[in-house]
């Protein structure tokens, strides 16, 4: 089968374009697309032109010292890339692809070149360029932006825990103020009461050696109610300073004070107390705290006794699993458990109808015991009694 192909309409319909040139560089044919670009007419440029009229003073230069010397040495060059020129001064780039025709000895015929306009390409370049440009500065602003907010949150967060440590600060504050202030209460009344009940039995006798032996008592009352506010006040200062202050516990000194102080209450209610510190003497405890809690639990064994026999209250002290342990027992009213254990140890809870009961001794004592890390239990009977089981601190 016979093709009749012409080859100079095929050779004039490549898509870019192509022209043919002699070694002096001289043009000597070309393709429709060659001329379009050039904006000349055959009759200009064939035999006439060389690639390198068409191009600025900086491409001539790189033209005859890069791109000649590289096609004579390899034989072809690809994708140079260089500003062309109208025959109207309109300028735009191009790509040139070159490869050079030799005959069977070596010798240098002609040279091949396909042209590229190239002009849409670097205006996506140049577009991509600006984006990339812009990015890159969208970027950089999206870091500062990021980075001041992270030192925005550092500083939030560091404000905040510096007010969760303010707010920690003032409810710890809030708790030794109010802790303080049932001390207060507690610590006060009752040898305010003392004094009262020591007054009740001075008008009503009128033995005179008796009267001074009163006389004598309400004074060891007046002392002791002295040195508690002078203890309440030392303890604040301590407090608002640097917390619980720890002194060396004599058991038997400070309970010898309590029975001074409630000296009215025991008097008129008959009580038999008895104690033994015997197995642990001594301890390291906030002097205040320990004499607020034999306070507490003696008054209160005094005050919910029961009526129909002489109440008997035991204070002893032991060491268990390395721990210092107070006892405290007596045989009074007692407490149902199931009914109100839950509800023992909470502010403003009573459970006898006492004319006194304020619900806040049990709940201060307790408190005042956890907070130097100990706790307190309970066992009770109705009508039989209550012990209490203190595990103070760590013996040493």
């Amino acid at each position: 089968m016979d093709y009749n192909i012409d080859y100079r309409e095929f050779y004039n319909s490549f898509p870019s374009g192509y022209f043919c040139s002699l070694p002096n560089g001289t043009i000597i044919d070309s393709n429709r697309n060659f001329l379009e670009l050039t904006n000349y007419s055959r009759e200009e440029v064939i035999g006439k032109k060389k690639f390198i009229d068409f191009l600025s003073l900086g491409g001539k230069i790189y033209f005859e010292n890069v791109y000649t010397p590289a096609l004579k040495l390899s034989g072809t060059v690809e994708e140079v890339n260089f500003n062309f020129t109208k025959k109207e001064g309109t300028k735009f780039p191009v790509l040139i692809n070159s490869v050079e025709v030799k005959d069977i000895s070596g010798t240098h015929l002609y040279t091949h070149s396909a042209v590229f306009n190239i002009s849409q390409r670097k205006k996506y370049e140049q577009e991509l360029l600006i984006s990339k440009r812009n990015a890159n500065e969208l970027s950089d602003k999206l870091i500062a932006v990021n980075k001041e907010l992270r030192s925005r949150a550092e500083l939030i967060s560091k404000q905040k825990l510096q007010l969760e440590i303010l707010n920690q600060n003032l409810e710890n504050k809030n708790k030794q103020l109010s802790t303080f202030a049932h001390i207060a209460s507690h610590n006060l009344r009752a040898p305010v009461s003392n004094l009262m009940g020591l007054r009740d039995f001075y008008k009503g006798n009128t033995d005179i050696e008796d009267k001074a032996m009163l006389f004598s008592k309400v004074e060891i009352v007046i002392d002791h109610l002295n040195e508690t506010l002078n203890e309440l006040i030392d303890s604040v200062k301590i407090q608002g300073n640097k917390g619980i202050a720890h002194d060396a516990i004599i058991f038997e000194t400070v309970f010898t004070k309590t029975l001074e102080i409630l000296e009215g209450q025991i008097t008129a209610s008959k009580a038999v107390i008895t104690a033994d510190f015997s197995k642990a003497p001594t301890i390291e405890y906030p002097k205040l705290y320990m004499e607020s809690i034999l306070l507490n639990f003696l008054s209160n064994s005094i005050r919910y006794r029961a009526h129909d026999r002489i109440a008997q209250i035991h204070f002893s002290t032991e060491v268990t699993n390395n721990q210092v342990v107070l006892l405290v027992s007596d045989n009074g009213l007692g407490i149902d458990l199931k009914k109100y254990g839950e509800q023992l140890f909470g502010l403003n809870n009573t459970f006898h109808r006492h004319p006194d009961s304020k619900g806040v001794g049990l709940f201060m004592t307790k408190t005042q015991i956890e907070a130097v890390g100990g706790s307190v239990t309970v066992e009770s009977e109705v009508n039989k009694g209550t012990a209490f089981k203190i595990i103070l601190k760590k013996y040493k």
